[in-house]
């Protein structure tokens, strides 16, 4: 009786810690993809998320647009600009995500768009981490 208890338990306690795993590494996609130093924020848009972060060391901030369905090729894009510069664009057919797009915008506003899916909105935030 003890044996099939602590089996149970064993057997609970690897899936917690297997589920635990799972959450930690969604948690932090971008960093390993492209974008680097602190992460701001992720801003929800149509059929996914952009993912955005601010590298003090070299001014720059970076976007990602995530899709909220994996796996299989689907039109995303990302865009990330100055309030005042051309936007720097990543756009294609991608099974997870598009960029990473940086701009140099120490001191300004900066205005982020995606899209997933070639019929979808794209949807612009801004001005956004003005400073």
């Amino acid at each position: 009786m003890q044996l099939g208890f602590t089996r149970k338990l064993v057997g609970l306690a690897s899936a917690l810690a297997l589920g635990a795993g799972l959450m930690v590494s969604t948690a932090a996609p971008a960093s390993a993809a492209g974008c680097s130093g602190t992460h701001l924020d992720n801003w929800p848009i149509t059929g996914g998320y952009i993912s955005v972060w601010y590298n003090s060391s070299t001014g720059k901030n970076c976007a990602m647009t995530y899709t909220n369905k994996p796996g299989k090729k689907q039109y995303i894009r990302v865009d990330i600009s100055t309030m005042t510069g051309k936007p720097v664009t990543d756009a294609g057919n991608y099974t997870t995500y598009a960029g990473p797009v940086s701009v140099y915008a120490k001191g300004q506003c900066i205005e982020i768009s995606g899209q997933v899916t070639a019929g979808g909105p794209r949807e612009s935030f801004a001005p956004l981490y003005c400073g």
